[in-house]
């Protein structure tokens, strides 16, 4: 046997041996910890069935890889398939680019309901109520939304009436605006379009997003973390409903921040990881009672003079975003427990002053 050959040999077992380790750390990673520590209970849960509308508060929920999903003893009927997650977005019928109360705050007074097994309720203070038929893909037009960065996501139309009564209330016009629907048949990948922070948030996957989520399937906020800012601010008061979570978390030993160093979450039956830390925008401005912004960037503001985050963003943070690693039930007063691990900066980029 030659020189070279020997060399070419090593060479290929040590790339193998690479790749084995690789391989082997990853699974390690995703090894469900054995042991547990309880930091709190859980407080609060929201569901937001629209991009950018009202949250339905709910005393228990099922969390599926897509996020919550209300119990069938949570109303009288319960939509089929997806119906229950963030599943309506609405978009431009110019452009099907998605639309949010980032540009129209009047947006987070839209609340949806559940009308009965195949309808959903939709209400404003100012106008009727609008019952969607749940559409079906095989009956109605699909299209692909635009979401974030150019992603591309799958939606089932509502349809004319629907799109009309949006346009309405959003624009003030007859047209401009559709509803779309998603029935949970396809998956998200970001792959490309989300390439940076996958890069740089190594537990972030495709598994970890939801439907029209902006990223992961469950948004989680430490109470005692809002308070903070709250003592910091001062002068005003910001909710815990400003930053649009779905599972809070409280507790009376609970400390502020806490969740940054958290790996692994446990709630009832179900078990969620930190994937990344929640870089927030000019939504959490906006007061979900009444639309107003608040006129002096708050929480915004004060957040950017100590968490902002090292990842490629640079933005402030508040709460962590979760991949759902064990589905099942979750409901309000469960003790939630927690695995911490050395968080590396891939994993959670926040400063902390």
């Amino acid at each position: 046997m030659g020189l070279g050959t020997k060399i070419t040999l090593v060479s290929l077992a040590s790339l193998i041996a690479a790749l084995g380790a690789y391989v082997y750390q990853k699974k390690k990673k995703e090894i469900i910890p054995w042991t547990w520590e309880e930091v709190g209970k859980l407080t609060k849960l929201n569901l937001f069935p629209l991009k950018s509308g009202h949250r339905i508060e709910l005393h228990k929920a099922e969390c599926t890889k897509y996020g919550l999903r209300q119990t069938k003893d949570e109303d009288a009927v319960q939509l089929r398939d997806s119906s229950n997650f963030r599943c309506l977005v609405v978009y431009s019928e110019k452009d099907n680019e998605f639309r949010t109360a980032r540009t129209y705050p009047k947006m987070v007074l839209i609340d949806v309901s559940v009308h009965d097994d195949k309808y959903l309720a939709v209400d404003v203070p100012t106008m009727r109520t609008l019952y969607v038929q749940i559409p079906i893909k095989d009956e109605n037009k699909e299209s692909f939304i635009r979401l974030h960065k150019g992603e591309e996501m799958y939606a089932i139309d509502c349809g004319d009436e629907a799109a009309s009564w949006f346009s309405r209330y959003i624009l003030g016009k007859d047209v401009g605006l559709r509803l779309g629907f998603h029935d949970a048949s396809r998956s998200r990948n970001i792959s490309k379009t989300h390439k940076t922070i996958l890069d740089y948030y190594t537990n972030l996957t495709n598994s970890s997003t939801g439907l029209y989520s902006d990223l992961t399937a469950v948004l989680l906020v430490n109470h005692a973390s809002v308070r903070d800012l709250n003592a910091r601010i001062g002068t005003s008061s910001v909710s815990v409903d400003n930053f649009r979570p779905n599972v809070v978390v409280d507790g009376p030993k609970l400390e502020a921040y806490a969740e940054d160093d958290w790996d692994w979450i446990k709630i009832g039956d179900v078990v969620l990881r930190n994937v990344k830390e929640c870089t927030r925008c000019i939504m959490t401005t906006i007061d979900p009672e009444n639309e107003n912004r608040s006129s002096d960037r708050e929480p915004l503001k004060t957040l950017e003079t100590y968490r902002l985050s090292n990842g490629p963003s640079r933005l402030p943070t508040m709460g962590i975003n979760c991949e759902v690693k064990v589905e099942g039930i979750i409901k309000l007063g469960d003790p939630v427990f927690i695995s911490k691990s050395v968080l590396s900066s891939a994993t959670n980029g926040t400063i902390k002053h």
